[in-house]
């Protein structure tokens, strides 16, 4: 075999029940890859090739330093494969046989690694369900990766997979709901990663035995004490693990956070009390000059520590010295206080002390020792050694198929003077012999002492203020996820940044081409009608003194051949003066680094053109044609059983509400939903965009044919997963647009904005390819009726006709949501049988019966944490008396239950007075 559709084939790496792995390479991204062949009995059966499309789309957005990414996935003769990133290392499990328990720093950096990337699914709405450590992968670099996220869930419950085949290596890490058949979320993977960290430590499972002991174990048993884990640390490995998911840590970023807040002194087994008898280092600090080990404290001073809320009256002396002699000298217990060799130091010096001792004794050490005052050396490296090996993942991953090019990570942080101020940085670089390919770096200054600054070259791409620091200065408590979830963002917006390569298309499944395609130097360049783009370039100069055209491209998100004309158009009109070669050190052509600024007679005529047409100035246009073509793209093919179920799961639906719904998300029909108050109406029709699967395009600006759109909404639209490279679109995750009694039907309309001179757009084109929900109808100002007449027509031909306010003029736009009617009021009181008739499907939800009530109870009062009594319900019953009940009776009474305990100062049972109590807030007495 030598290609897979347009992958080439080089060698087969391994086969097994579920398929073939050949190493490959990818012709478009020039990386090499892993395909992954699934076996006949996969590829055969069409239910599982339609779930496997869709999930597989997925786990393709997921773009993680630590996830094994996925870029394409398709099929030839029938043949289902999968294309992924190839990383050379070894899997988890491999290391863990061949030395057993890990050093404990060593399995603390994997599983904080594992952690920041198994949070990243969880935010997209990914669970793995199958986490252990044959699923992780160590680089040659150190980096741990995650494989297979939603793939191996996705082979074992495909048909003809055997029970046995479905658990081989799984009951290790199984978290007691899945042994159990119950369902699961992304606690079920915290639980998983809690069990990892148990072998990491120890050198072996939580539980060992028969496949049925094991699964007993997993479901009734804690795990058992090891000496080789410190009681703090199995203290968050049971929090992890624990039996109840209420119970367990919620998240990733909570475990993270737990094992972040330790300090050294918890994570060793044996507790060591005196200084002295601390093992050393073994590193000489040659010129930190630091104060006499274990100081005498003053007379007058008493030993508290310095530590918020500690107050412990016995410890150390932080030790640090600065180049002007000054000393810290703060008070810390043994709790707090940090040890570096022998010597006793403060948090944040110890910090210091260790990011200077990296190059201590070489030709690179910093001589000057940071201010004692100074917290921007602190704060640059602690959050440098957070995102180290991310950032590092995230330049070798893009650059791994140059050869020409060399990652390195710089782990000094190098002092930098701008303006007078100290600014102290560390650098991630991606270097060719010529210079820098791409150069992140990481920067704190010590005027502004609590931001951090990211940047990629020259251009800032992310500026803002630790959440730990952002909560004490609004007088909040931090929260030990804080660090874990600052840490995620500068990741993120790092690979926004850097990672460019999109797994998708556009969107929607790729068709890749069984030959591979031919390389073309011709771009096409998308269709914007050259006027509007004359008054965007002229804008952009108008904002700026000089720039280059290559610039002022990118500002519009165009490619260089859509603005060069105009360039060179105004250039010879003299609006525009070329300004010479701009040196960037870049290898792009001389055209696009020439630089450019506005003559006076081309900022008078800026001013002339945005009077008349739009101010303007941001990402171009897409055309309405473009849009409306895109638009058609946006209807997939009909939803299975296995989408609603997931879509609806936690809801309790009577069977023929699920078939209405059903059959409403395959016709995109409209949907009425009735029923009386707290039956589930607004959530039953929140739901409705998670069956219309997968990620959309959204255009930033809409050009109506010399008149600006704009549709992107960040309020609505959520984005998702990678970017195009076109960044007129924005791929956002299906939207819902929701109003309730506050709607008019203005709403419907477009909203001219005088200032920007563009209009806005209505909600139904910014729900277009979502769901457009109309909540509380019949609550309106409009009546009913006059909603249904405006909505018909776009309802019945999927065109609606927008009048635009400002010209007088009217367009035809897409009309592409779905739109659903929710109200509490009776039908007949709303509309005659005739407009009825015109609503496609009527969805009635009934009041709940006993059986439903007490099943939503129970479920509340699990997630509540309060402890089981049956006999509540007859109390419960003898307080209804004939009043009728509601499905939010269940959660309402019992959250205002826990508030009632609470306030007494007792804990949350059913308990009659606390019932009665609880009773007496929820309803009104009659």
């Amino acid at each position: 075999m030598e290609n897979l559709g347009r992958f080439i084939v080089e060698a087969e790496l391994g086969r097994g029940a579920m398929g073939v792995v050949y190493r490959g390479f990818h012709p478009g991204l020039e990386v090499p890859v892993a395909i992954k062949v699934l076996a006949e009995r996969f590829s055969s059966d069409e239910s599982f090739r339609r779930r496997f499309q869709r999930e597989a789309a997925a786990i393709a957005a997921l773009n993680h330093p630590g996830i094994v990414r996925v870029y394409d996935f398709d099929q030839v003769d029938k043949a289902l494969f999968i294309v992924m990133e190839y990383v050379e290392g070894t899997t988890l499990r491999a290391l863990l046989q061949e030395r057993g328990a890990l050093p404990l720093q060593q399995a603390l950096d994997i599983i904080q690694q594992l952690l920041s990337a198994v949070s990243a699914a969880h935010g997209r709405g990914v669970v793995h369900r199958d986490l252990k450590p044959d699923n992780v992968i160590l680089s040659t670099e150190g980096k741990a990766k995650v494989m297979d996220f939603g793939i191996s869930k996705m082979l074992v419950d495909a048909p003809g997979v055997t029970r046995t085949e479905s658990i081989i290596g799984t009951p290790l890490y199984m978290s007691p709901e899945q042994v159990m058949g119950s369902p699961t979320d992304a606690r079920s993977d915290v639980y998983a990663l809690g069990a990892i960290l148990y072998e990491l430590v120890s050198g072996r499972p939580p539980f060992t035995g028969q496949l049925t002991a094991v699964l007993h174990s997993q479901v009734y048993e804690q795990p058992a004490e090891s000496p080789l884990i410190s009681r703090a640390l199995m203290d968050v490995i049971k929090r992890a693990m624990a039996k109840r998911p209420a119970d367990r840590l919620a998240t990733c970023d909570d475990f993270a956070g737990a094992l972040l807040a330790l300090e050294t002194s918890e994570l060793t087994p044996e507790i060591v009390s005196e200084p002295d008898e601390r093992r050393a280092f073994g590193l000489k600090l040659r010129s930190l000059r630091l104060a006499p080990a274990g100081a005498v404290k003053p007379a007058a001073m008493p030993a508290v520590c310095t530590h918020l809320r500690c107050g412990a009256h016995t410890g150390w002396q932080c030790g640090y010295q600065d180049h002007q002699g000054e000393s810290c000298l703060t008070w810390w217990c043994s709790e707090h206080v940090q040890f570096y060799g022998v010597e006793p130091f403060c948090r944040r010096h110890a910090n210091v002390v260790k990011a200077l001792s990296i190059h201590a004794g070489t030709i690179r050490e910093i001589k000057s020792l940071p201010a004692l005052d100074d917290r921007s050396f602190g704060l640059a490296s602690m959050v440098g050694e957070d995102v180290n090996k991310d950032l590092t993942e995230i330049l070798r991953r893009r650059y791994k198929s140059r050869k020409d090019v060399t990652v390195i990570a710089d782990r000094t942080v190098r002092e930098a003077r701008s303006s007078g101020t100290v600014a102290w940085e560390r650098s991630w670089s991606a270097m060719r012999s010529q210079g820098y390919e791409t150069r992140v770096t990481l920067s704190v200054n010590s005027a502004r002492p609590t931001m951090v600054e990211m940047r990629v070259g020259t251009r800032t791409i992310f500026t803002g203020m630790p959440d730990w620091i952002t909560r004490r200065l609004e007088g909040e408590t931090p929260v030990q996820a804080d660090r874990v979830h600052f840490r995620a963002r500068l990741v993120q917006a790092v690979t926004e940044a850097v990672d460019k390569p999109p797994p998708l298309a556009g969107g929607f499944h790729p068709k890749a081409s069984p030959v591979p395609p031919v390389e073309t130097t011709s771009i096409t360049l998308p269709e914007v009608d050259p006027r509007l783009i004359e008054g965007l370039v002229m804008r952009v100069l108008a904002a700026t003194t000089r720039i280059t055209g290559h610039e002022v491209a990118s500002h519009l998100c165009l490619p260089y051949g859509s603005v060069e004309p105009i360039l060179r158009k105004l250039s010879a009109e003299r609006f525009l003066e070329p300004g010479g070669i701009a040196n960037d050190q870049s290898e792009r052509p001389l055209a696009e680094r020439m630089m450019y600024s506005l003559t006076t007679a081309g900022r008078t005529l800026t001013e002339e053109i945005s009077r008349s047409t739009t101010y303007y100035s941001g990402p171009a246009p897409v055309s309405l044609a473009e849009y409306a073509r895109l638009t058609t793209e946006v209807i997939l093919p009909p939803v299975e059983n296995e989408v609603v179920a997931a879509a609806l799961d936690g809801l309790e639906l009577t069977t023929a509400v699920i078939v209405a719904v059903r059959a409403s998300i395959n016709s995109r029909g409209s949907l009425f939903i009735y029923g009386a108050p707290g039956n589930g109406k607004t959530s039953l029709a929140s739901r409705l965009p998670r069956m219309l699967r997968g990620p959309i395009l959204v255009p930033v600006v809409i050009d109506l044919d010399g008149e600006l759109l704009v549709v992107f909404d960040p309020a609505i639209h959520r984005l998702a997963g990678d970017q195009p490279d076109d960044g007129r679109w924005r791929r956002v995750e299906r939207p819902l647009v929701q109003v309730g009694g506050e709607f008019t039907l203005e709403m419907l309309a477009p909203t001219w904005d005088p200032t920007t001179r563009v209009y806005h757009a209505p909600l139904q084109v910014k729900a277009n390819g979502g769901v457009l929900l109309i909540d509380d109808f019949g609550r309106q100002g409009v009546t009913p009726k006059q909603i249904l007449d405006r909505l018909m027509i776009p309802l019945a031909q999927a065109v609606d006709h927008l009048q635009l306010s400002n010209s007088g003029r009217k367009v035809e736009m897409p009309f592409r949501p779905m739109v659903a009617f929710s109200t509490n009021l009776s039908p007949s009181q709303l509309l005659d049988e005739a407009y009825l008739r015109r609503l496609a499907y009527k969805v009635h939800l009934p009041d709940p019966t006993p059986q439903v009530y007490q099943r939503i109870f129970e479920r509340e009062r699990q997630r509540l944490g309060i402890p089981a009594n049956p006999d509540a319900f007859r109390l419960i019953g003898s307080l209804y008396g004939n009043q009728p009940i509601r499905g939010n009776h269940p959660r309402d009474l019992l959250e205002r239950l826990v508030d009632v305990a609470r306030a007494r100062g007792v804990e949350p049972v059913l308990a009659p007075d606390l019932i009665e109590a609880a009773w007496a807030t929820l309803f009104v007495a009659s």
